[in-house]
């Protein structure tokens, strides 16, 4: 059995939500338009079959290629620098 200490893979901090949101929404603009596009090019079945591969492209590709892409670029932006929050955190305590 391994055992591996759960802080370590911990973020340092959150990033704000809306920020988050509108990183999400950036990220969405793309596929959302283009994925239609192309699905609609290669199947020509029922609705259904169309729309559930639509939103499968669309889920793996925010998963695996923009979402992470997106967050090294913005992490800067995205997230806080720890002595900030902890100068935050002092003042509220």
């Amino acid at each position: 059995m391994r055992f591996e200490n759960r802080e370590s893979a911990q973020p340092c901090c959150q990033p704000r939500r809306h920020r988050l949101a509108l990183l999400t929404f950036v990220g969405l603009l793309a596929p959302v338009y283009f994925v239609p596009l192309a699905v609609s090019l290669v199947l020509s079945g029922p609705r259904l079959l169309t729309y559930s591969t639509t939103v499968a492209g669309v889920v793996v590709l925010m998963t695996y290629v923009i979402m992470p892409m997106l967050t090294r670029v913005a992490a800067n932006w995205l997230y806080e620098p720890t002595s900030k929050k902890s100068e935050h955190l002092r003042w509220r305590l």
